[in-house]
């Protein structure tokens, strides 16, 4: 692996906390490390408690823990578990089902980096473990070379195709100080072939899909048993009547605006494009490109910058012309809003599909990550406008 990482550059004989996941990116981050000569202590972080409810998840973090110490074993790391099972209840998973019983599609993983891992985690490392930075296997960068006194900058990762700045853009800017990402400025493939020559049995093991504590199960299965799933109807959006013959969905939580609505016998399939939690609808439209799913507008909630102040123009003003991801696979260099004023109300250059209430809009200047906030609402569809003319 070309030495570029910011393990390279961050300062030999330093002390780190670096948290190992049992995957691939995790190891390497920690072989980072230690091939520029820094102490670190090497932590499995357990978030989830499965052992009461799915064997299957419980299982997995087993296989976790045995490939972590493994790694730890092999690079001749000091390895500690770290339990933050109540701070992920009330700080992420609570917050989580409460935006689903409101109708909202929320992504824990934000709230996640945010509270547990650059929070709990961090204030461990720092305060317990006699660390001075937390290292993570995240594709992303950190920009320490910054006015004095202003948090560092969090950048896009080298590999646009594994980029996780989106997820990290909710952490404080004051945590980055103490954040350290190895492999912000290498390719995944890079990666995966350097586990292969150091012998790691990590090397070709699956990356990790989906939200933590679902794991592989179906997301509506796992929902249920936390929110009492109330049938109801389809609603066809273009004639405002339930869709004839369709059977009664399965409760709002299991359906989210963009994806594919299981309904039979029609030529078309139907697709999720929004939800009525007080009628207990969900309204649907044929056709994954149907103008429905379509709009040019949302408004932000629970905002959070880097910086800790919201982007501003060249003159001062509040509106000013970023890029922007409405989740973490939808960047695109065409996609430019407008931030106004309070509310935070982003306005797309051009018709964004399945803009969600719930996920997060992550704005960017050029690479720089400045932060964002929470759709709170969008904008009426390209469909209500038109039906509106």
């Amino acid at each position: 692996m070309p030495a570029r990482s910011e393990a390279a550059t961050a300062g030999a004989r330093e002390e780190y906390v670096v948290g190992l996941s049992g995957g691939v990116d995790s190891a390497v981050a920690a072989w980072a490390l230690e091939r520029c000569g820094a102490r670190a202590t090497a932590t499995l972080m357990r978030n989830w408690d499965a052992r009461d409810e799915d064997a299957a998840t419980d299982c997995s973090h087993r296989d976790d823990l045995k490939s972590a110490r493994a790694i730890a074993e092999k690079l001749n790391l000091r390895f500690i578990e770290s339990d933050f099972t109540r701070e992920y209840w009330h700080e992420v998973f609570e917050p989580y089902v409460e935006a689903f019983e409101s109708g909202a599609t929320p992504n824990p993983d934000l709230e996640c980096n945010r509270r547990v891992k650059f929070g709990a985690l961090l204030r461990r490392a720092m305060e317990d473990l006699g660390g001075r930075y937390l290292a993570t296997g995240h594709y992303a960068r950190i920009d320490r070379d910054v006015d004095e006194g202003a948090p560092p900058r969090l950048l896009r990762g080298i590999d646009q195709t594994k980029d996780q700045s989106y997820f990290l853009a909710s952490v404080r800017g004051e945590a980055l100080r103490s954040a350290c990402f190895p492999l912000g400025a290498v390719f995944k493939s890079e990666t995966r072939e350097a586990a292969r020559i150091l012998g790691f049995d990590c090397a070709d093991r699956r990356s990790s899909a989906g939200i933590c504590f679902i794991g592989r199960r179906p997301f509506g299965e796992f929902i249920g048993e936390y929110i009492t799933p109330s049938e109801g109807a389809f609603v066809d959006a273009e004639t405002a009547r339930p869709v004839p013959g369709a059977a009664p969905h399965r409760g709002l939580a299991s359906y989210t605006v963009g994806q594919r609505a299981k309904i039979g016998g029609a030529p078309k399939p139907w697709f999720v494009v929004g939800k009525n939690v007080a009628a207990n609808v969900v309204y649907v439209a044929k056709g994954a490109e149907h103008d429905a799913l379509y709009s040019t507008r949302a408004a932000l909630a629970d905002e959070f910058w880097i910086s800790n102040r919201r982007p501003t123009s060249d003159d001062g003003s509040s509106s000013v012309r970023l890029l922007a991801k409405t989740r973490y696979a939808s960047f695109s260099s065409s996609f430019v809003p407008r931030v106004e004023s309070s509310p935070l109300r982003a306005t797309f250059d051009r018709p964004e599909r399945a803009v969600t209430p719930g996920q997060a809009l992550v704005l960017y200047d050029g690479d720089v990550c400045l932060g964002g906030g929470v759709i709170e609402h969008v904008g009426v569809t390209e469909f209500e406008a038109r039906a509106a003319s």
